[in-house]
C-alpha cells in the first residue's frame, strides 16, 4: 500500500518529512482536507499505508516511518527517545505558537506572544547547557553528527528549522552558539537538505503591525502554547520533579536496564500471542513487575515524581494514580506492606509517597485538565476549618467580605506594568466564545487589584470613606508551567484576598502586620506547623507593591521553604494608577495608602507534608475533618443481644462526643475487619481512634489510640466527652512542638560562603548576613545552582527576630559591609 500523509501547517509533518527522506520512502503529502478515514482530523498529520492502519500525530507518525539505524548503537534508545519527548512537550509547542503569531496565520496577542517566547527562549537554553559540554570535548556522536542522525536529531532540528526562520533573532544565536552548531551540522546532511533545504534565519524578529495593538485580535492562550500536540498516542502528562538522587551514570544505568527489560517484556508478550506454550501468564507477570521496579528505581535517580495516569477526556490531562486496594479481610501482611495503598515512603521518595498520599487519604482527586484537581470533602472540611477562623479574626476588624467577577479585561490587566510583568506567563486567557473569536481577548483572574481598584476609585471620596476593607473569598487561575503539585502549586486554586485602603502608612503598616500575625496563627494554632515570619527582599516582593511580608514554613524531608502566606503593603502605586484619591480633612487631595494580603488551599499541602509518615495524612486535631472515630469490634462468638448493645453504646459514645463539640464517627461497619478499619483512619490522619470490643463492652471503657505517636490509653465511657478534648489539646501542642524542633534544627549560620551550600545539599536553611541588594541575590542564585546538587538558593525572608549584627560585619558572599540578617534556602 502506498504511503500518504494527510497535513496541515505546522502540524509536526516536516519531522516525517525528513524522516521519509532519510530512509528513501516513497511518500506523498497531501491536503488534510483529502484525508477520509476515521482517525479524528484534529490529531494531524495523519499517516496511511503503514502496518496495522492509520497512525496520527508527529511523534507517531515520524517513529512509524523511521527505521532501526535512527537508534544507532552509539545513542541509547531511551537516551533519544527523552529527546524526541522533549521536543514533542516543549521546544515544539512553544515554537508553533510563536511561528504562528509572526506569520498571522493566528492572531497576535502581545501578552501571549510574549509568553511563548520567554518559554521558547527557556527551551533553546536548557538544550545549548546539555550541548555545551559535549562540544567542548569534540563529541558529536550523539545530538550533532550530520551522517549518524538519530530521531532526536530529526526532531530538535526540525523544530529550530521553524524558529530560526522568525522567531530567533540575532541576539539569541549569539547566547545559544551550540545550538546554532547543531542545526547547521545536521541541516547538512544530504537527506534534510533534500526533504527542507537549507535553514534560514532573521537578525530581528518582525512583529506584525497588528500586533502593537492586543485590542481586535484573539490569540491562542498561553496555556494552549504549552500544551504538547496531540497524537493517536498522546503523549504522557508531564511527571513532577525534584534534585535527581543519583549520580548521572546511575542514571543511565538504571534507564539501560529498564529499556532491556522492556524488550524482555515485549519478547514475553509476542511469544505467548503468537502461541508459544512455553509463556506463561505468572512468567509475564513477573517480568512485567521487574520492570515497574527498574523503572520505578530509574525515575527515584533522576527525581522524578510519577504522575498519574491519563483521564478519559481530550484535555490531555494528568495521569491518575492506581486507586487504593481494598484489602481482604484478615490479610494483615498485605495490609501492612500496603498501608491501603502507600507503597513509597516519606524518607526514600517523598515525592512519589506526597502523589500517593494526597489520593489515597481522600483529599484530592486529579482532573483531566493538569494542573486542576478536584478537592474532596476531606481537603474542603480542612478549607473550611481556616477559613471560619480567618473570616472571623479579619470580621472583627471590621473587614467585609464581597466578590468581584472572575473576567478582568486586558486593559485593567495591563494598566500596572510592573504588576502584569509578573504574572504575565501565569495569565490564561480566553479568546473565544462558541465558534466565535471574542474581539479582545479576556483574562481569568490571576488576583484581583486590578480588578478591584477601579471601583476603589469611584467608592472613595473623602477622608470619612476610609479605611475601606474588603475581603473575597474565591478561586484564581495561574496557569503555572512548572510541574503542578495538588495544593502546592496548581492552575486553579482557592483563596481569600484582601484589599485595603488607608489614609495614612501608619495605619496600612500597622493592618499588614496584624494580618501577617492571624497567618502565623494559622499555621501555628490551627495547622501546627511552625512559621518564620518576615519580610521579603525586593527582588522576591509582591510585583507593584511597597514591601512584601511573609510567613515561611519549612518541609524537613526535603530540606525545602516554603511560603506560608503574604501580607503586602501597596504603598501608593496602585492609586497612583487608577486615581484612587480622597479630600483630605484640610480640604486638599491625598492619595490613599493600600494593601492587599492571601492564603490558599496551599496551607493544606504544607500540613500534610510536615507531618504526614509512612502509614498515611496525621491531622492536626483543630482543622481534622474528624477528630474522633469509634470502632465497634463484634466477634462471632457475641449473642445477637449483646452485638445490638454493642452498637447502641458505641452510638451512644459517638453522641457524647458530639455533645462535647467533637467532630466524631460511629463507624460500625460489619463488611470490613477491624485491621481495615484501623488502617482507613489512620491513612485519613483521625486525630483519635476509640476501639470497642467484647471486654471493653463489659468492663464499661474503651481503648484511646493517638495517631500522632499511635500511644494507646484505656478510657471509662463516661470519662470520653472530658478526655477526648484534652488528647486532642495535647496532640495539637505536641504536634507543633515536633515540628518546631525539626524546623529549628534544620537552620544554621553561616558567616561566609564556605559551607554554604554543603548546608544546602544537607537540607538546612542558612541565615546569613547580607547586604541586600539583587546583585548579590543573583549570585548566590548562580553560585548555588553551580556548587550545590539540588537547584538554587534564593531568599527565604528577612526574619523580624534577628540576631545582633555586629559593627563590621561583612555580607557573607560580596564582602560588602552587611545590613541585616536573612535566610536563604531552596524552596518550593
Amino acid at each position: 500500500m502506498a504511503l500518504s500523509m494527510y497535513t496541515k501547517p505546522h502540524d509536526g509533518s516536516i519531522k516525517s518529512k525528513v524522516v521519509a527522506s532519510l530512509g528513501e520512502h516513497d511518500i506523498a503529502f497531501l491536503p488534510l482536507a483529502s484525508y477520509d478515514g476515521a482517525i479524528d482530523p484534529a490529531l494531524a498529520p495523519i499517516l496511511r499505508g503503514v502496518p496495522g492502519g492509520d497512525v496520527a500525530g508527529a511523534t507517531t507518525c515520524a517513529k512509524a516511518l523511521a527505521s532501526t539505524g535512527t537508534y544507532p548503537m552509539y545513542a541509547p534508545r531511551e537516551q533519544v527517545d527523552a529527546w524526541v519527548k522533549w521536543d514533542d512537550e516543549v521546544l515544539a509547542p512553544r515554537v508553533a505558537t510563536c511561528v504562528k503569531m509572526l506569520r498571522g496565520e493566528t492572531p497576535f496577542v502581545r501578552a501571549a506572544f510574549d509568553d511563548a517566547a520567554t518559554r521558547l527562549d527557556a527551551a533553546l537554553a536548557e538544550l545549548e547547557r546539555y550541548l555545551a559540554p559535549r562540544y567542548e570535548k569534540d563529541d558529536e556522536r550523539f545530538m550533532a553528527d550530520g551522517e549518524n542522525l538519530t530521531l532526536a536529531d530529526v526532531f530538535v532540528v526540525c523544530s529550530l528549522y521553524d524558529a530560526f526562520s522568525c522567531a530567533v533573532d540575532a541576539a539569541a544565536k549569539e547566547r545559544y552558539p551550540n545550538v546554532c552548531r547543531l542545526l547547521y551540522t545536521v541541516a547538512a546532511s544530504p537527506g534534510i537538505q533534500k526533504a527542507i533545504g537549507t535553514p534560514t534565519s532573521v537578525d530581528a524578529v518582525t512583529i506584525p503591525s497588528s500586533g502593537n495593538n492586543d485590542s481586535g485580535a484573539a490569540a491562542e492562550s498561553a496555556a494552549t502554547a504549552a500544551k504538547p500536540r496531540s497524537s493517536s498516542r498522546s503523549a504522557p502528562a508531564p511527571a513532577a520533579t525534584g534534585p535527581p538522587t543519583g549520580t548521572p551514570e546511575e542514571i543511565a544505568a538504571a534507564e539501560a536496564a529498564a529499556s532491556a527489560q522492556g524488550l524482555v517484556v515485549k519478547s514475553l508478550k509476542d511469544a505467548k500471542k503468537a502461541g508459544d506454550a512455553t509463556v506463561t501468564d505468572d512468567q509475564v507477570k513477573a517480568a512485567v513487575a521487574t520492570l515497574l521496579e527498574l523503572k520505578k528505581r530509574a525515575d527515584a535517580l533522576k527525581g522524578v515524581v510519577a504522575a498519574p495516569p491519563k483521564g478519559k477526556g481530550k484535555g490531555g490531562g494528568e495521569k491518575k494514580p492506581p486507586p487504593a486496594k481494598k484489602e481482604k479481610a484478615g490479610n494483615a501482611k498485605a495490609i501492612k506492606e500496603t498501608g491501603l495503598g502507600l507503597t513509597a515512603s516519606v524518607e526514600d521518595d517523598f515525592g512519589a509517597w506526597y502523589s500517593q498520599v494526597v489520593v489515597a487519604g481522600e483529599l484530592i482527586e486529579y482532573y483531566d485538565i493538569s494542573g486542576c484537581y478536584i478537592l474532596r470533602p476531606w481537603a474542603y472540611s480542612m478549607w473550611e476549618c481556616i477559613k471560619d477562623f480567618f473570616d472571623a479574626e479579619i470580621k472583627k476588624t471590621g473587614v467585609e467580605n464581597c466578590y468581584f467577577p472572575l473576567f478582568v479585561s486586558a486593559a485593567r490587566l495591563e494598566a500596572e506594568k510592573d504588576h502584569i510583568e509578573d504574572f504575565a506567563p501565569e495569565v490564561a486567557w480566553v479568546t473565544r466564545s462558541g465558534q466565535s473569536d471574542l474581539d479582545i481577548p479576556i483574562a481569568v483572574r490571576p488576583t484581583s487589584e486590578t480588578v478591584m481598584y477601579p471601583q476603589f476609585a469611584n467608592w472613595i471620596r473623602s477622608h470619612r470613606d476610609l479605611p475601606l476593607k474588603l475581603n473575597q473569598w474565591c478561586n484564581v487561575v495561574r496557569w503555572e508551567f512548572k510541574h503542578p503539585t495538588p495544593f502546592i502549586r496548581s492552575r486553579e486554586f482557592l483563596w481569600q484576598e484582601g484589599h485595603t485602603a488607608f489614609t495614612n502608612k501608619k495605619d496600612a503598616d500597622a493592618e499588614v502586620r496584624h494580618i501577617l500575625e492571624l497567618y502565623r496563627r494559622v499555621y501555628e494554632e490551627l495547622l501546627a506547623v511552625p512559621v518564620i515570619p518576615g519580610v521579603k527582599s525586593e527582588k522576591e516582593k509582591f510585583a507593584g507593591g511597597l514591601y512584601t511580608t511573609t510567613v515561611e514554613a519549612f518541609v524537613p524531608a526535603t530540606g525545602r521553604g516554603i511560603q506560608g502566606a503574604t501580607s503586602h503593603c501597596l504603598g501608593q502605586n496602585f492609586a497612583k494608577m487608577f486615581d484612587i484619591t480622597f479630600e483630605n480633612a484640610t480640604g486638599g487631595r491625598s492619595m490613599a495608602w493600600q494593601n492587599s494580603w492571601g492564603c490558599t488551599t496551599r496551607t493544606i499541602g504544607v500540613a500534610v507534608m510536615v507531618h504526614g509518615d509512612d502509614i498515611g495524612l496525621v491531622l492536626p486535631p483543630r482543622v481534622a475533618p474528624l477528630q474522633a472515630v469509634v470502632i465497634t469490634i463484634p466477634n462471632t462468638k457475641m449473642s445477637k443481644e449483646d452485638t445490638g448493645r454493642m452498637k447502641e453504646t458505641g452510638q451512644k459514645m459517638t453522641a457524647s462526643l458530639l455533645a462535647a463539640g467533637m467532630r466524631a464517627k460511629l463507624d460500625d461497619r460489619d463488611n470490613y475487619t477491624p485491621g481495615w478499619k484501623y488502617n482507613h483512619w489512620e491513612l485519613k490522619g483521625v486525630p483519635l481512634r476509640c476501639e470497642f470490643g467484647p471486654r471493653d463492652l463489659e468492663a464499661g471503657h474503651c481503648v484511646v489510640v493517638r495517631r500522632d505517636n499511635r500511644a494507646k490509653e484505656t478510657v471509662k465511657l463516661e470519662d470520653l466527652p472530658t478526655r477526648l478534648p484534652k488528647l486532642c489539646e495535647e496532640m495539637q501542642a505536641d504536634m507543633l512542638a515536633r515540628a518546631t524542633k525539626k524546623r529549628n534544627e534544620a537552620i544554621t549560620t553561616c558567616t561566609s560562603w564556605d559551607g554554604f551550600v554543603a548546608a544546602l545539599d544537607a537540607k538546612k536553611m542558612v541565615l546569613t548576613p547580607w547586604c541586600e541588594t539583587k546583585e548579590s541575590e543573583e549570585l548566590v542564585k548562580k553560585r548555588s545552582m553551580d556548587d550545590g546538587e539540588g537547584g538554587a538558593a534564593k531568599t527565604l525572608c528577612i526574619p523580624f527576630i534577628q540576631p545582633p549584627l555586629e559593627p563590621g560585619t561583612k555580607c557573607f558572599v560580596t564582602g560588602a559591609p552587611a545590613t541585616t540578617w536573612v535566610i536563604w534556602g531552596r524552596s518550593y
